[in-house]
């Protein structure tokens, strides 16, 4: 019997989220769909208004047909996760405005490199061999404009819920109770010894053995 499995379509647009991994013109548009969708779903409509959405708004996004509206909707579910739309607004700005965040520091870090590469200039030292230096005070500025940036993706990163410590659970949380048993009689335990082959504590007193241990107790002392 072979075991057939099937590609998960939907992981380029999950690797494009978390490690920015780049996706062709076709799946970039597709991935603005999603997401346009994935919007509109924490910004309160239901699935059903999403979907004449998407059918009625206007191309590339939209006038899609019936069924490709829904797979998009679902879709849109399935890259972002499903979705708990009690605060669903507050949700929708967090995440556009920690994308808005990110946006802003990859510009910052595009304009620094840009501002060192304009002050390279290449000198010969004595044996001929080529130095590339680039001008110090532009330098110093584009180290403070990357730390700009760092910062702008840390809050973004924030934002999202990225620098929150995973919870762990506690595994004896999840173990099985000891049996314990009261009970004076023996024969009920090696019983239940039988019956099921786990541990047990016996932490009950046997009376009739201390009513006996008392009883030679003293007539040995008498």
């Amino acid at each position: 019997m072979n075991l057939i499995v099937k590609d998960d379509k939907l992981q380029k647009y999950r690797d494009h989220i978390q490690v920015n991994a780049a996706l062709s013109v076709k799946d970039k548009e597709l991935y603005d769909r999603f997401f346009f969708a994935f919007t509109q779903l924490l910004d309160g409509l239901s699935e059903r208004k999403v979907v004449e959405l998407l059918m009625n708004c206007p191309a590339p996004i939209g006038k899609l047909s019936q069924s490709q509206a829904y797979n998009t909707v679902n879709g849109a579910q399935e890259i972002f996760g499903v979705l708990n739309f009690s605060n669903s607004k507050k949700m929708a700005q967090r995440y556009i405005y920690a994308t808005r965040l990110e946006e802003m520091a990859a510009k910052v870090e595009e304009l620094a490199h840009t501002l060192v590469n304009k002050t390279i200039k290449t000198y010969y030292d004595e044996d001929g061999y080529p130095v590339v230096l680039a001008d110090a005070t532009a330098e110093k500025e584009a180290t403070l404009m990357y730390e700009k940036a760092s910062n702008m993706l840390m809050k973004a990163g924030k934002i999202k819920g990225l620098t929150e410590k995973d919870k762990f659970e506690n595994p004896n949380k999840y173990k099985v109770a000891p049996n314990v048993i009261f009970t004076d009689d023996m024969s009920a335990l090696e019983l239940l010894r039988e019956i099921e082959d786990t541990e047990f504590e016996n932490v009950a007193r046997d009376g009739a053995e201390t009513e006996e241990g008392t009883t030679e107790t003293d007539s040995t002392e008498s």
